[in-house]
């Protein structure tokens, strides 16, 4: 199952912390490799041809300089990141077997993280409202994504054997979220509608600066 990654994209368009040549290879590596694994040519991929402009810049002296023919680049990228909304990689990175495969699994780490916490923003917390930890035995094989709030607890898992993605209750098992719910990687397509779930089974109410139970 392939699956492509916006966060070249997303990096390509904010590009200011490359500045030594160190940083840019890097950067155009990474965005070759992902590029490459999606299957698309990285010869023509946006985001690699707008780090391989970066690290030229850096070489000769005129990052400074203005560069407005860049525009049809980041045109292109944003456009992507556009289409790639509607079929987030993580949905893919927990459907596929990604253990003993260190590319997979930087990107579950990644994507994992940062789909927890647009569910969180979604549900009205914000990040001093609960905690988020990575828990991996071992670093060969994907872990799991484990959020502790005052009203909720959210784990998020690869799919194995049929096991569900995403498991959700009341952290302290209480009325009426002391079922455990469940949920698909599908489900993580539609972030603001996996929330909407959430809250209406454990009752919470993310309208307020802090989720609490209606």
């Amino acid at each position: 199952m392939s699956y492509d990654l916006d966060f070249r994209f997303r990096r390509a368009l904010h590009p200011e912390g490359l500045t030594t040549f160190a940083t840019c290879i890097a950067a155009l590596n990474d965005a070759a490799s992902d590029a490459q694994r999606a299957g698309h040519d990285p010869a023509t991929d946006p985001a690699v041809q707008l780090f391989a402009k970066r690290l030229n810049r850096v070489t000769d002296g005129s990052l400074a300089e203005e560069h407005p023919d860049d525009a049809p680049l980041r045109e292109a990228c944003m456009s992507r990141i556009a289409e790639l909304r509607h079929k987030p990689a993580i949905v893919a990175l927990l459907r596929k077997g990604i253990d003993y495969l260190p590319e997979d699994l930087r990107a579950f780490k990644r994507e994992g993280q940062r789909a927890v916490r647009q569910i969180a923003a979604e549900l009205g917390l914000t990040r001093g409202d609960y905690r988020l930890d990575y828990v991996a035995p071992n670093p060969a094989i994907a872990g799991d994504y484990v959020l502790e709030g005052q009203a909720l607890y959210l784990r998020l898992s690869v799919e194995r054997f049929g096991s569900p993605a995403l498991t959700y209750r009341h952290r302290y098992w209480r009325k009426p979220g002391h079922q455990v719910r469940h949920a698909s990687a599908g489900a993580l397509a539609d972030i603001p509608g996996l929330a909407r779930q959430i809250a209406s089974h454990l009752k919470i109410d993310p309208t307020g600066p802090q989720s609490t139970l209606m």
